[in-house]
């Protein structure tokens, strides 16, 4: 995360004088700047959509210690007429369920015993180390630097790949993964057991770490001695209450279209 507003990611603001969103009667826009400040300069209604525009609301759950920069930049990056967002729980009106692809709805989830880790901030010799001191236990890693699936000991390193990402994480016990927002979904719908793990300096994922322990998810900070406890005591608790997020695009789409849209209607966040 940036440590000055000088050093936020604004692209500059003659780009988005090109964008023709006078021509469109409705503007989507998932977390993109350059939209934003079009709709805003052209006096063009539009809705934000997606996890990030569940932030402008106060009831979206945060850490105990709220960073200003990462506020700012949840905030200001994108102005909207209207926020529709997605998170874990419907924490507002304007909030819906995650939207999860298809492959990942329709999966029958089983129990084949090992577990699946994507923790890519972590070398690939950081986490044998790690798991080699739990043998009992088969880890599945998935690594941005392989690219053909290797095994040594109890742990399997894999390619980084959507179809064996998904098989792994459709019949594991339980997944070890980042704070993001995708992956940590799936598994609530899949019902598996979860440790979150944010992403250091990432503020989104450490408010999304703040609404996985309000969900009674397992939250570390960091990989440190203690992880092999912590992970016996994880390993043996009951998994999450499976969430059902397949109803969600339906819901959100409705809410969309239900908005008092006007064509040149000024820019009025509603948070």
């Amino acid at each position: 995360m940036a440590n000055d507003k000088k050093d936020f990611p604004f692209p500059p603001a003659e780009r988005h004088q090109e964008l023709p969103v006078e021509k469109y009667d409705l503007i989507i826009n998932d977390f993109d700047f350059i939209t934003s400040a079009a709709c805003a300069r052209k006096k063009k209604a539009s809705v934000h959509f997606g996890h990030q525009a569940s932030f402008p609301s106060p009831a979206t759950p945060r850490p105990a210690n709220k960073a200003f920069h990462g506020e700012y930049l949840l905030k200001h990056y994108v102005k909207a007429t209207y926020h529709c967002g997605l998170h874990f729980e419907k924490y507002d009106d304007s909030i819906f369920l995650p939207v999860i692809k298809d492959g990942i709805i329709r999966a029958e989830p089983v129990n084949e015993g090992h577990i699946t880790v994507y923790l890519p901030s972590y070398s690939d010799i950081q986490l044998f180390n790690l798991f080699r001191q739990l043998p009992a236990y088969r880890f599945e890693v998935f690594s941005p630097k392989k690219t053909a699936p290797y095994s040594e000991e109890n742990v399997t390193f894999k390619p980084v790949n959507k179809s064996l990402f998904n098989t792994s994480l459709i019949r594991c016990e339980g997944i070890i993964c980042g704070a993001g927002f995708e992956t940590p979904a799936e598994a609530l719908h899949l019902g598996k057991k979860i440790i979150a793990i944010p992403i250091n300096g990432q503020y989104e994922q450490q408010c999304n770490a703040a609404a996985l322990e309000n969900m009674g998810i397992t939250c570390l900070n960091n990989i440190n001695n203690a992880f092999c406890k912590v992970f016996s005591t994880w390993i043996q608790s009951a998994p999450p209450e499976r969430k059902n997020y397949s109803g969600s695009i339906g819901q959100s789409l409705e809410y969309i279209f239900s908005l008092p849209f006007k064509y040149g209607q000024p820019l009025m966040p509603v948070f």
